[in-house]
């Protein structure tokens, strides 16, 4: 969640207007918008773990089949993650 100075919640719109101007005036920048942020931040919760029912939920998705059809790579890497670690405690590392 974003909030201005006042503690008020800044809307969607706001968002987008400041990823714009963004957008427009930092070099490497040309295509962001705040679409990605919320992207962003869903791949890192679940290649961290989270619960991809806590996920669900915090999008706002109907049903975690909608998370998991979108986000199956994040999953896939938290996967490998894991394997990692796995290798890591049994000394294959």
């Amino acid at each position: 969640m974003c909030v201005r100075k006042d503690g008020m919640y800044l809307g969607t719109d706001a968002l987008s207007n400041m990823c714009r101007s963004i957008a427009k005036h930092v070099k490497g920048l040309e295509h962001f918008h705040f679409h990605l942020l919320r992207h962003t931040f869903t791949s890192n919760l679940l290649v961290s773990g989270a619960p991809a029912k806590d996920v669900q939920e915090l999008l706002g998705h109907s049903a975690v089949s909608t998370t998991m059809n979108i986000y199956a790579h994040a999953t896939r890497e938290a996967k490998r993650n894991s394997a990692r670690l796995l290798d890591k405690v049994a000394g294959n590392d």
